[in-house]
């Protein structure tokens, strides 16, 4: 009689913890998840902080051209296209042609990158160029003996040579289930969200189905925007960049 009482505890105690496991297992599934997507968001915004960085000194190295700006963020997003270690020479040439060619594709893609060049403005650039001697560019010579008036209320000669570029990459996130819930809570949610709505009901949902949002619309992938800054004191004359937001 002993010994059956303690099985039928020992069976309701097994009952329990399954229950119990049911409940927590997919919780922890979630931040398992959630840590390895956003370990990967993480990699991301410090490789496009670098990538900004080398883009703003190009183009300050080059006149402020978006060309140029464009040309050193892709040098700079390639290791995030780069996904092996062999030490073979030819190998590692074909892979950094691939990686050039990744980068160089989702770059250019304007529904993936924007590019905005922050300072200076049109405005500064006008107010300026009448002082340089081809008259189309903010001089860039003696900013240590150059007046420090402001010029149609805009900003002194010394800040005009400074570039600030503004990034914002659409990253695509990959790992399953985290991927669609997090694009529908922070990129595109849903157009009129119900009280008590859960984590499942946003994975089944199909968001606000939005194209003009940011990284939105492009070909079924869940991305999310990242951005970064970079400011560089300018190396050459600022001139028209042809382009004030790219690519």
């Amino acid at each position: 009689m002993m010994n059956r009482r303690i099985r039928s505890r020992h069976t309701r105690q097994r009952g329990q913890a399954l229950a119990e496991y049911i409940y927590v297992f997919p919780i922890l599934a979630l931040l398992i998840l959630g840590a390895i997507q956003f370990g990967f968001i993480y990699q991301t915004k410090s490789t496009l902080n670098y990538a900004t960085f080398a883009a703003t000194r190009q183009g300050a190295l080059n006149n402020g051209s978006m060309s140029a700006i464009a040309e050193g963020l892709v040098s700079g997003m390639m290791p995030l296209f780069t996904h092996s270690s062999s030490t073979g020479g030819a190998r590692n040439m074909d892979l950094l042609k691939n990686a050039w060619q990744l980068a160089d594709e989702q770059v250019r893609n304007p529904k993936i990158t924007s590019i905005r060049i922050v300072n200076p403005t049109p405005t500064t650039l006008n107010s300026y160029q009448g002082q340089s001697e081809k008259g189309d560019e903010i001089p860039n010579d003696n900013l240590m003996y150059r007046s420090t008036n402001i010029p149609g209320g805009s900003m002194n000669i010394q800040d005009a040579n400074l570039l600030k570029v503004r990034v914002t990459y659409c990253y695509r996130m990959a790992v399953p289930i985290l991927n669609k819930l997090i694009f529908h809570l922070v990129v595109d949610p849903p157009g009129t969200p119900s009280v008590g709505t859960t984590a499942a009901d946003m994975i089944a949902s199909e968001g606000g189905g939005a194209t003009s949002k940011p990284c939105t619309g492009i070909d079924d992938e869940y991305r999310i925007p990242v951005t970064s800054e970079a400011v560089v004191r300018m190396q050459s004359p600022f001139r028209d960049p042809g382009k004030w937001i790219g690519p």
